[in-house]
């Protein structure tokens, strides 16, 4: 297992193994630093920040017939990271993203540049204070696939949003493209979700999904029947809701819905 550790302006690299990490040094005008990975065979990345205080590049190519997962949690800090992901013909990538910080700001930019590529993406965050994610997805080879699900909880003075696009020019025939978005959002602040499709060619299937709301006093009370009080209730519907689609960081992610609804 491959894993890159981020703490303030320190990254360490730990088990390269089937990746290629180049670590360039950070802007002294932009306070901006990259890092630079290359999949060269299937291989798993764990991605773990804490505390950061400057801005990070990613760039991530996923090589021809590569399989690639990413596990990242991101922890106790604000932040402001780009990514941005290319993948070549026949590779796979497959993101699990839990992201527990206070303000955070994400630009992923994905290109399926080769036939047959296909990504997973799923992010799970609790927003506390501000957070705002945009999504740039294009399509640039025929046959390509890709699956955007992004689910938060919004509480205390959080307010979240989701801005997902999705490109294919024409003649890039046969491609999937599936958007989802939930926030259940349990304060009065603003939480948006904006599900985009830019399609020019007619031969695709796109699908997207757009929900911010509350879970459902039936779902309340149907708990709360079999004599769990409402507290807990939530507890267990926020964990059905966020956990779903997680393996690597499961465990962590159970005991960050256990901290803020105990």
């Amino acid at each position: 297992m491959n894993k890159i550790l981020i703490c303030d302006e320190d990254i360490k690299i730990e088990n390269e193994d089937g990746i290629e990490v180049v670590i360039g040094e950070a802007s002294k005008f932009l306070n901006v630093q990259t890092v630079k990975i290359k999949a060269q065979k299937d291989t798993n990345i764990v991605i773990e920040a804490g505390q950061v205080s400057i801005k990070l590049d990613f760039y991530i190519n996923v090589l021809k017939g590569v399989k690639l997962n990413i596990y990242e949690y991101k922890h106790d800090g604000d932040y402001k990271f780009q990514y941005k992901y290319y993948l070549e013909d026949e590779s796979y990538l497959n993101v699990e993203k839990i992201n527990d910080g206070s303000d955070i700001k994400e630009m992923t930019v994905i290109n399926l540049n080769g036939e047959g590529a296909k990504v997973d993406f799923n992010l799970k965050t609790i927003s506390k204070k501000h957070e705002k994610y945009n999504f740039l997805v294009y399509h640039n080879a025929k046959n390509t696939i890709s699956n955007i699900r992004n689910n938060g909880v919004n509480i205390l003075n959080g307010t979240l949003e989701f801005n997902v696009s999705g490109f294919v020019s024409k003649g890039i025939t046969g491609c999937d493209i599936n958007q989802s978005g939930r926030i259940i959002n349990t304060t009065k602040n603003t939480c948006i979700i904006k599900p985009n499709l830019f399609i020019d060619e007619n031969d695709v299937v796109a699908n997207h999904s757009a929900l911010i709301g509350t879970f459902s006093s039936d779902e309340i009370f149907y708990l709360m029947s079999r004599g769990i009080d409402k507290k807990e209730s939530e507890m267990l519907l926020t964990k059905g809701f966020l956990l779903k689609n997680i393996t690597y960081y499961k465990e962590t992610l159970e005991k960050i819905i256990s901290r803020y609804w105990r």
